[in-house]
Order: C-alpha cells, then structure tokens, then sequence
C-alpha cells in the first residue's frame, strides 16, 4: 500500500539545507517546476486492466468518455490513488511557495489528468491547461503506437474540455506531429525548443513566474541537462529512469541578471 508523503520540515537544494521548504532567496525571474505524471494504473493492475473486475474502482472518476475505449490501452489514466496523490503534492508546492501561475502538459491521459490534480491542491484550478504533443516522452520508447497508423492514440482538446477539465484551447501547440523513429537525440532537441519558447514568452517583464510543466519521467531528467548545459548522452538517458518514482518533482531557476539557470533537485 502507498504511503502518504509527509511534507519535509527541510528540503534539499543542492549540497545545502534549507528550513521553512522551499528557500524563497535569490533573484529568479523564471522557475519551472518539471514533474512526473501520477501513478499509471496499467502498472497497478497490469497490461490487461481495462479487463480486471478491480478497473472500475482505480479509474479517475472524472474520467473522460472516448469513441473508442480501446484507446486507453495505448493512453492509460493513472489510478484514484495517484490522483489523491497528486492533490497533496499540489498543496505541498502552493505551501512552500511554488504555485503555478501557467500549467503545460503533454497530450497523455495520465499527466493532464495529474496536471488537473496539482492545480487543484494548489488552489489554481482556475489556471488553464495548455496540451502540447511537445512534451510526450521519447517516441522510440514507445514503439506500440506505431499500431495505430494515423490514428492519435491522444485526446482532443474538446473532449477533455467536455469532461470538465480547465483546457486552454486557444492555445498554439509548439507540435503537432511526432516522428515514431525519433531518437533520444532529437528528443532532446525538441525539449531544448519548448524550454526555450518557456524563456521567450515569460523572459520578460519584472514579475517573477511559476511555470508547471507535467510530463513523464524524462522530462525531469532531460530539462535539468538542457538548463544546466549538460553534456547529453543519448545512449545512457534511458538508463537514468528506471527507478524514478511517480510524481517525481525538478525545480529549475533562472537568474534574473545573468540568465543562466540553475537546477533544484526537490525532496518531498
């Protein structure tokens, strides 16, 4: 059984401790905080769980309806479990000042589905989820989709707006096509062009901006290595992930003068 997380009296930035959470020094003009989606129920109950009697009592209540069902073996949800989690690491961050004034996901059910959940424990649920295909986990990873042709494993914008969820559909997505042979390298570079679009859209100005980016467990390794200027090796990135848990929290700053970021592994 899960554990609830407890919320640290001190966190980990770095080498250093930090009392009261999250440090609120420095002078950061961007933060972008980078997390894994929740808990997938296919690995809870298995490849087959759309079939397990146990199914009905895991999904997401608010679970939006889709033509074809069968879709949801290419693009499972995560569990009730881990949408409560996700609530609670919501409130967590809001309580140690990390609130998300912007919420981008990628098109999958499990993280747009924690997405809604964070910024729910925020209390930002009034903060729009932008959906870009950008931020989907390395296509060569997934080669099963590869069955489905044409056909986007992924829903519409109108559908989960339909199911009640807070979908920013005005917004323009950096992607809208995703090569199924792409490598780890061009992964990266298309990380590397929505980081920067993150820079050039919010860069400016005098206020400082929460920016949640919900995506999959590469994502908290591959924007750290795209902001610190890390050497990348795309024949070991995968490697990096195998234990990486659900929910898995990166804080990443950008110094307001020089620009340069830096990277602040999060311990909840």
């Amino acid at each position: 059984m899960l554990q609830t997380p407890v919320l640290p009296a001190i966190f980990y930035i770095g080498h250093k401790k930090q009392k009261s959470g999250y440090p609120r020094i420095g002078n950061y003009d961007l933060r972008v905080i980078v997390m894994r989606h929740g808990e997938r129920i296919d690995q809870v109950l298995g490849p087959n769980w759309y079939k397990s009697p146990q199914a009905h009592a895991q999904v997401p209540k608010n679970m939006p309806k889709r033509p074809n069902s069968l879709l949801y073996v290419f693009d499972p949800p995560i569990t009730r479990e881990g949408e409560r989690l996700a609530m609670l690491r919501g409130k967590q961050l809001a309580t140690l000042g990390a609130a998300a004034d912007y919420c981008y996901s990628s098109p999958s059910s499990r993280t747009v589905i924690t997405a809604s959940n964070l910024l729910i424990g925020m209390n930002r649920a009034s903060v729009p989820i932008k959906i870009d295909p950008i931020l989907f986990e390395t296509m060569s990873w997934n080669p099963h989709l590869k069955m489905l042709g044409n056909i986007s494993p992924f829903m519409s914008t109108k559908d989960w707006s339909t199911a009640g969820y807070n979908i920013d559909r005005r917004y323009h997505r950096l992607a809208t096509y995703l090569n199924p042979n792409e490598t780890e390298y061009e992964y990266y570079h298309r990380s590397e062009l929505f980081l920067r679009s993150i820079e050039r859209r919010y860069g400016s100005g005098r206020s400082r901006k929460n920016i949640l980016v919900v995506g999959h467990a590469s994502s908290t390794e591959i924007f750290p290595i795209i902001a610190g200027r890390y050497k990348f090796d795309g024949n070991r990135f995968g490697h990096n992930l195998t234990n990486m848990p659900f929910l898995h929290t990166v804080i990443l700053e950008r110094d307001a003068y020089s620009k340069i970021w830096s990277v602040k592994p999060v311990n909840i």
